[in-house]
């Protein structure tokens, strides 16, 4: 998620001579590759490579030097197997929420409906209406906004009556989801590349931003008169950006994940920073708290590891800074940390093109797991290989969900709605423009819903409708 110009060059004219001739022309490009202001339309020698994608903005992603974009090679031994989900917790909780049985074929909703008419059930219980509910995923989009520009967020309230989207041209629409009218246009400020993170207060009174700036932006939901306060994170590196923020579960702190590698707490009633903790070896892509009690804290960081964060002792002289245990498994950066909000269960979306799902009582010791760091630029190039294919020995997670991409941004994935779902899905955006809608319990794609022309970064699904909004890189939501 990070600015500038990019320029595509055709290398079809030069031969691997000419750069085995040339240091000078060969430390040029390095340089100019490494630092992503280069994109390579053709990579010598079939090094990396990639085809285009959405909206043109694929292309070539090969760095020049050794063809360090090739696959790793896989570790010896036979494949390492998931464990069964149905002995775990969420299976529990997922059936429980509709009185699902999966062994058996679920009740036909024409006799719950007749066994309700003839009183001999009542009325619906709340467990009823979700078994109702959860059968039917929007399947049939069209676009309800298009702009000019890029939208990267786009999020329903809490609440549901308040939809949010924040784009590269520097604006965040507020809408009433009765009527879709549009409530508010607030101007961001101190924008660089774009608007990168928002979130929603619990108390539903604020919502903030973030983009390459050393201050996160908070301002008023509602009311005729517009707040716009500016919070100083007082960072220590001059290119700055926080990739993911959110509210504490009392509204009364905000937490960061940034591109210095620390982790970032400013409290709102003294209005100032009161944590800054080195967290990860690399960009800090994702952040969220873990249940209401806003003591536990996920993070996700481009090497390649999940940690978990005890905020009692967060920053303070203790061992680990207050990481109480990491997650391994991806290969690749991750763009994702996502709570199901019962402090169990965390789902994470990675640059391998995978997502994960993970019991975070059951988790590595901190410090115990290698960091990765990868040659590989998400942002430029397909990596041709499936990254995401074979399990480490070291992957504690229960299970892998496949089928979508994730290249040039920090796609974002959440657990579908308690209410009207019971959480029986996840979702995410794709970097081919589609939603992908996975079973928990099975790993398949349920939906794929498609009709964007570019990314689809963000995504929200109503907390009570049945209604599923997308933002993309092609300028549009699709409801």
């Amino acid at each position: 998620d990070g600015g500038g110009q990019q320029i595509l060059i055709n290398l079809e004219d030069l031969q691997p001579d000419d750069l085995e001739g040339n240091p000078s022309l060969l430390n040029l490009l390095r340089s100019l590759v490494g630092g992503g202001y280069l994109r390579l339309g053709e990579v010598l020698g079939g090094r990396g490579g990639g085809g285009g994608g959405a909206g043109g903005r694929g292309g070539g992603g090969g760095r020049l030097g050794g063809g360090r974009n090739n696959p790793e090679p896989e570790p010896a031994g036979p494949p390492i197997p998931e464990p069964d989900i149905m002995t775990q917790q969420i299976a529990t909780d997922i059936t429980a929420a509709s009185k699902l049985i999966v062994q058996k074929p679920p009740r036909s909703i024409r006799r719950m409906v007749l066994q309700r008419e003839i009183n001999e059930r009542p009325a619906f219980s709340i467990q009823a209406r979700t078994n109702i509910l959860q059968r039917y995923i929007p399947t049939i989009g069209s676009p309800l906004f298009e702009y000019a520009d890029q939208i990267f967020c786009g999020q329903f309230s809490q609440q549901g009556d308040v939809y949010m989207s924040a784009c590269q041209g520097k604006h965040l629409r507020l809408y009433n989801t009765d009527t879709w009218a549009k409530t508010k246009d607030i101007a961001a400020r101190e924008i660089g590349w774009s608007i990168i993170s928002t979130d929603y207060s619990p108390d539903q009174k604020w919502l903030i931003y973030s983009s390459w700036s050393d201050y996160v932006h908070m301002c008023n939901v509602h009311g005729e008169f517009e707040i716009h306060d500016s919070l100083d994170f007082q960072p220590q590196s001059q290119r700055f950006c926080l990739f993911s923020i959110q509210f504490s579960p009392d509204s009364m702190e905000i937490l960061g994940g940034s591109s210095d590698n620390h982790l970032y707490m400013y409290d709102l009633s003294r209005k100032e920073r009161s944590l800054r903790v080195s967290a990860h070896t690399n960009d800090i892509n994702t952040v969220c708290f873990l249940d209401e009690t806003g003591n536990l804290i996920a993070s996700g960081s481009d090497d390649t590891l999940a940690k978990i964060w005890d905020k009692r002792i967060l920053g303070k002289q203790s061992e680990h800074n207050g990481c109480v245990g990491e997650l391994p498994g991806h290969n690749q950066g991750i763009t994702t940390v996502s709570s199901k909000g019962d402090g169990r269960y965390l789902i994470t979306n990675g640059k391998d093109h995978c997502i994960k799902l993970w019991d975070v009582r059951n988790v590595n010791p901190p410090g115990s797991t290698p960091p990765v760091r990868s040659s590989f630029d998400y942002r430029y190039g397909i990596r041709h290989a499936d990254l995401s294919a074979r399990r480490s020995p070291n992957d504690k997670s229960i299970k892998t969900y496949r089928g979508h991409r994730i290249l040039q941004t920090l796609i974002r994935a959440y657990f579908s709605p308690a209410a009207t779902t019971g959480q029986k899905y996840i979702y995410t955006g794709s970097y081919d423009g589609s939603v992908y809608i996975y079973d928990v319990l099975t790993g398949e794609v349920v939906k794929k819903l498609s009709g964007h022309a570019s990314i689809v970064r963000d995504v929200s699904w109503h907390p009570y409708k049945s209604q599923i909004l997308s933002t993309s890189w092609d300028g549009s939501v699709w409801k």
